[in-house]
């Protein structure tokens, strides 16, 4: 559901305004405001992705609520609804920042429009996000998908900028899920529950970071294991092992295949080594320790399975590109 602020002092009009909102699916009036000032301490407390403004208002305007709303936020999606006096001395004055204005009485059809155009815009962007995971999925190289993890979490928070973050996050997970699995028989819901976004990942985008690891972890291992089953057995013990010290020739003992072909293909579904998988997924995990604990590098090294802590150091720094002091510090 979109979120919706309607600021009016006006009574017939929060009440009109509300329910031409309310008629278009997906959009709801979630904060009324009677004067500018409440408008801004909402818009303080409060995520809004559109703001519906009337500009002759006690308290606060609706000139100089726009001005402090757009300094909180200068992404917000604020439209005019004033009557024709005000509505030229609006212009005039923030002109450059609103997205449309609208001479009162407000045509249904209009304010309809707006949020179909507005849902339609976000759509797209999140279509296009979800399109560019799956082409570099389709392309079977796992350091690739893990290189572009980075630039995908700013994406995902430059257009939830003017919108909920756990919204976008479900939507774009969605639809890459969908893409992917549409031709097998998966449990879509049980994926998603698989998947669910923690308060966390929300909140710190290096948690964000590692929540979509997982998922492009989870989606190579089943389309891998999916072709050749026995890397479900290989799978399954890194995961049940990550926290020893794994080598070669463990798994080939215990998934009982030989080296070659298992080396062979790995290779061909992710593009990498096992081992090269394998410091990953510790990696990963490492990432998770020090966002979540206040143990000690050194802890953490063992707790992933690295007996040498310089070792360790050396593997953190070659993937993410920093110590691990300042990836604490981000």
């Amino acid at each position: 559901m979109y979120k919706i602020l309607v600021v009016d002092d006006d009574e017939l009009m929060r009440i009109s305004m509300t329910k031409i909102i309310s008629s278009v699916d997906g959009f709801q009036v979630d904060y009324i405001a009677k004067n500018g000032r409440e408008a801004v301490e909402i818009c303080k407390n409060n995520q809004v992705d559109i703001i519906f403004m009337d500009i002759m208002m006690p308290v606060m305007n609706g000139i100089d609520a726009t001005r402090e709303i757009l300094s909180i936020n200068p992404k917000a999606n604020i439209y005019i609804v004033s009557s024709y006096q005000s509505f030229e001395m609006a212009k005039s004055a923030i002109n450059s920042k609103i997205k449309r204005y609208f001479v009162k009485p407000v045509n249904p059809e209009i304010i309809v429009e707006i949020l179909n155009n507005h849902r339609e815009d976000k759509d797209n962007k999140e279509n296009s996000i979800a399109k560019r995971v799956f082409d570099t999925i389709s392309e079977k190289d796992f350091m690739k998908v893990y290189e572009m993890i980075d630039e995908l979490v700013d994406e995902i928070y430059e257009i939830s900028k003017d919108s909920d973050l756990r919204t976008v996050l479900k939507e774009i997970s969605d639809k890459v899920f969908i893409s992917v699995f549409h031709e097998r028989d998966y449990n879509f819901e049980e994926i998603k529950n698989k998947f669910s976004i923690s308060d966390k990942a929300v909140l710190d985008k290096r948690m964000l970071s590692i929540w979509i690891f997982k998922i492009m972890d989870y989606i190579f291992a089943e389309i891998s294991s999916s072709k050749y089953a026995i890397l479900k057995n290989v799978f399954k013990y890194i995961d049940n092992k990550i926290g020893e010290d794994i080598s070669l020739k463990d798994i080939v003992k215990d998934c009982n295949i030989s080296q070659g072909y298992l080396s062979r293909i790995f290779k061909k579904e992710l593009n990498m080594t096992i081992m090269n998988y394998i410091h990953l997924k510790k990696i990963n995990l490492a990432k998770e320790y020090l966002c979540m604990t206040e143990k000690s590098g050194a802890e953490i090294s063992f707790e992933v399975g690295y007996n040498e802590f310089s070792y360790f150091c050396k593997v953190f720094k070659k993937y993410e590109g920093m110590t691990i002091s300042e990836y604490r510090n981000v």
